[in-house]
């Protein structure tokens, strides 16, 4: 993972590169804990963080995955990647994770008995704020906030 710089010793960000696999949102829960845990947070607070931060990586896979074609094994090289970066920011943290599928996300109103599709109504429900932005040409940001 790598470190931000510190703005004032209030605010720090790191972020990671990940290969939009399946094993992804585990690898985004290991270092959302590792790294929040170095920020000495508390566990609720983590456990919060790591679930928003796996819903939005396992979007982030999804979506990727989707727009390339459909899931194969993976040529040498031919991985797609997704990025996620935390922001510590006093009594924040903002939670931005970004890939190459440029369609906006989407609430989805589901029936009682689908087995998915609720990873955006957890993030509105669990985080102060959420929406999505265009940082560079060919790449989509969706970001969350919650209140530490």
């Amino acid at each position: 993972m790598e470190r931000g710089r510190q703005s004032s010793p209030d605010e720090a960000s790191a972020s990671i590169g990940l290969a939009a696999l399946p094993s992804a949102p585990f690898w985004a829960r290991r270092q959302v804990k590792a790294i929040m845990s170095e920020w000495r947070m508390g566990p609720e607070a983590i456990d919060t963080a790591e679930l928003l931060a796996s819903e939005l990586v396992t979007n982030a896979v999804r979506f990727t995955t989707e727009s390339s074609g459909p899931l194969r094994p993976p040529r040498p090289g031919s991985v797609a990647h997704v990025s996620m970066t935390l922001r510590h920011i006093p009594g924040l943290l903002v939670i931005e994770v970004s890939d190459q599928n440029l369609n906006p996300p989407a609430l989805k109103e589901n029936d009682p008995g689908s087995e998915g599709g609720r990873g955006l109504m957890l993030v509105q429900a669990l985080s102060k704020e959420w929406s999505y932005y265009f940082p560079r040409p060919g790449w989509k940001t969706v970001y969350c906030v919650i209140s530490i």
